[in-house]
């Protein structure tokens, strides 16, 4: 979920701000005389996108992600009991 705030609001709470997206993932609309003028975020959830951006732009990598959808729909899964018999692992 995001919040909207202002911008005094967030520079009279930018720890705790900070805070709360590092460790609850919030995320804040920060605003400017009413207008929403930029976002801030956990670095890991920024990273995330960018990974997820990355992978989307790619042509291989969404006909892959289509192909494991249909698998799954269709019930061509392995069980994880199964791929570590396979290897060897309990």
């Amino acid at each position: 979920m995001t919040k909207t705030i202002s911008l005094a609001e967030a520079k009279k709470s930018l720890s705790a701000i900070i805070k709360d997206a590092d460790e609850k993932y919030d995320r804040f609309a920060i605003t400017r005389n009413g207008v929403s003028k930029a976002v801030l975020l956990s670095s890991d959830e920024y990273e995330g996108l960018l990974e997820t951006i990355d992978i989307l732009s790619r042509k291989e990598e969404r006909e892959a992600i289509a192909r494991a959808k249909k698998q799954v729909r269709s019930g061509q899964t392995v069980s994880l009991k199964d791929i570590r018999r396979g290897y060897g692992l309990k």
